[in-house]
């Protein structure tokens, strides 16, 4: 059994999620496996650069994702999204969520909601890797050897491979998908209550122990 969470690290309905996301990994890491898969929403040809309209949209959605969701958005997020020249690729924030994910699996969703902490609440810009040694160090990952993998020739075909993936579990961020012999059950997609989702979770894990004793 496990969970398939389909996000993008520069999405902020994905950030909005954020600390559902950790409460359902907290719960349940001891039951369920917990795979992230990125989308690359602005990877390639969609990378691009910020610009004071791009803020002006971000900041209008963002207000709504904080009244919705109750997650906050600091004030050093808002400033820097104000500055021009900064480049916006979901490319390197996902290779950074693959390389843990792949080297540091127990780790996968802590890091994940903490680099998003560090894009909406702390202002930090994910293109730097600065961003990515400060998470490990919360982490107790061993940052050299992070950087290593995160700038192999073969994280980065993973992180396309994840892309494409992302194409067949969704067409929209964030979305959460339980998964169980290949029988896959929608949980949630765009923003959901916690307590929902939970009961959705403990619903699928009774009626699948209930046939497994049978």
């Amino acid at each position: 059994m496990k969970l398939i969470y389909v996000m993008d690290p520069l999405c902020g309905w994905c950030y909005g999620n954020s600390n559902h996301t950790l409460a359902l990994f907290e719960a349940y890491k001891n039951i369920l496996d917990f795979v992230i898969i990125p989308g690359g929403m602005w990877a390639g040809p969609n990378v691009r650069m910020q610009s004071p309209q791009m803020a002006g949209y971000f900041e209008k959605h963002d207000q709504r994702i904080a009244q919705l969701t109750g997650t906050e958005f600091g004030d050093a997020y808002f400033k820097f999204i104000r500055q021009q020249e900064v480049k916006l690729d979901s490319e390197i924030p996902s290779r950074a969520i693959v390389t843990v994910q792949k080297f540091w699996n127990a780790l996968n969703v802590p890091f994940m909601v903490a680099l998003q902490q560090a894009r909406y609440r702390a202002g930090k810009d994910l293109n730097m890797e600065n961003t990515y040694l400060e998470i490990c160090t919360l982490l107790g990952i061993d940052g050299a050897e992070f950087l290593v993998h995160f700038n192999s020739e073969n994280m980065k075909v993973i992180t396309q491979s994840a892309f494409s993936t992302a194409m067949e579990y969704a067409s929209s961020y964030p979305t959460l998908l339980f998964e169980e012999q290949d029988q896959l059950t929608l949980l949630e997609q765009g923003y959901s209550s916690l307590a929902e989702i939970t009961k959705n979770i403990d619903l699928l894990i009774g009626e699948i122990n209930a046939i497994r004793i049978q």
